[in-house]
């Protein structure tokens, strides 16, 4: 950790401690970082930082040049801190799955769909970018996805450093019960499928996992060996787009997570997991005809129309995937999740949309299924939505 500039006393945040959304430790203190691109004060021990400890709790005043600075930061990375983390208001959703899964096209497509639809019509709310975030998320995601370019597989953190750092967003809104704002941050991640296979990696870059509100395991419904085998092949490798993955890669990938969270939080065998999980099957029209006519799942997503969460929709779905799951023999598959969490519902969403698969890199503009479910579920459960 770098050493503070010796000025001032630390700011405590008695005993309640926040969680630094970018590096995961736990604090009860934070430091402050000057804002004046001219200054020339730096941080014992880095690089033009110019952060210093203060004793004032609402801004401060650099020692070096003397301009006032509200911008409060970690004191281990010195990123800079959101003030809903620095209140307890985080929501941070670990997004994780086996390669070629969808999880790029989810988190694209998912943010896009909070900031002009979903956060709009749930509660006049507003889904803004907090830093850098809307930035490098213009750049990675929606300037590429919007105009019908495929991504690529996500690159392993040990590979590019850029992927281990989160897309943080505030979600703002009235709450008209307390009649007031209401700010929560979100913290999203897209790692590689490669990154969960590794103990090393799971240990450190995936750290942020044992600190989730809620956990979606985005699971490609071409790793249930009993869906592959009721499907046409050809249909198979363009819902695939030509990335083979072997059988049990998303059995697996839960395994892995689970023994990562239980060895965190140092549970005994016989405790379930009190993370709540969504288990998401992303590329829903690859597996649509497998859907019995008339199911829920197959109607469009009542929540935001509505205004508010539909929980008697949600059990519908939950029971039609689990059902489905059970009758092409993925009973290993369901019993992991009844056996390791407390807390757990199925879902079945296309980022793309119905017969809209990227299989040549080039589609239409996306136009979503039920992308929301998960993400309002984990919301409502969390006390997130009012």
């Amino acid at each position: 950790m770098f050493e503070f500039l010796k000025r001032g006393p630390e700011i405590r945040l008695g005993n309640e401690k926040y969680i630094c959304p970018y590096c995961f430790e736990r604090f009860d203190k934070y430091a402050f970082q000057c804002s004046n691109n001219r200054c020339k004060g730096k941080a014992t021990g880095a690089s033009n930082d110019k952060v210093f400890a203060a004793p004032n709790k609402d801004s401060a005043v650099c020692p070096d040049c003397k301009q006032n600075t509200f911008k409060k930061v970690c004191p281990k990375c010195y990123q800079e801190l959101p003030e809903s983390t620095l209140d307890h208001e985080d929501c941070i959703i670990s997004i994780v799955g086996s390669r070629a899964s969808g999880k790029s096209h989810f988190v694209g497509v998912l943010i896009h769909e909070m900031i002009n639809r979903i956060a709009p019509g749930m509660s006049h709310g507003a889904f803004e970018g907090f830093a850098d975030s809307y930035t490098r998320y213009m750049t990675n995601f929606a300037d590429k996805i919007y105009q019908g370019q495929a991504l690529p597989l996500s690159q392993r953190a040990e590979v590019n450093d850029a992927v281990a750092k989160p897309y943080i967003f505030k979600y703002r809104f009235q709450d008209p019960k307390k009649k007031k704002v209401r700010c929560y941050t979100f913290v999203f991640f897209d790692t590689a499928g490669e990154d969960l296979r590794d103990d090393d990696n799971m240990s450190t870059v995936n750290k942020y996992i044992c600190e989730s509100s809620g956990i979606i395991f985005l699971l490609d419904p071409m790793n249930i060996q009993g869906v592959v085998n009721s499907l046409d092949k050809d249909w198979v490798m363009r819902a695939s787009g030509g990335v083979s993955e072997y059988e049990g890669a998303a059995y697996e990938i839960i395994i892995r997570v689970s023994k990562l969270i239980r060895n965190n939080k140092k549970l005994k065998a016989n405790q379930k997991i009190d993370i709540p999980v969504a288990a998401v099957f992303s590329k829903y029209d690859a597996f649509e005809s497998l859907v019995p006519d008339g199911s829920r799942v197959k109607q469009a997503s009542p929540h935001v129309k509505v205004g508010k969460f539909v929980e008697e929709d949600r059990v519908a779905v939950n029971r039609e995937i689990e059902t489905l799951l059970q009758d092409k023999g993925a009973t290993a598959f369901t019993s992991l999740l009844e056996n390791n969490y407390s807390t757990y519902s199925y879902f079945a969403v296309s980022s793309l949309g119905l017969d809209n698969n990227p299989s040549s890199n080039r589609f239409d503009i996306p136009h979503p299924h039920r992308i929301e479910d998960p993400l309002l579920w984990l919301m409502k459960i969390g006390g997130k939505l009012v």
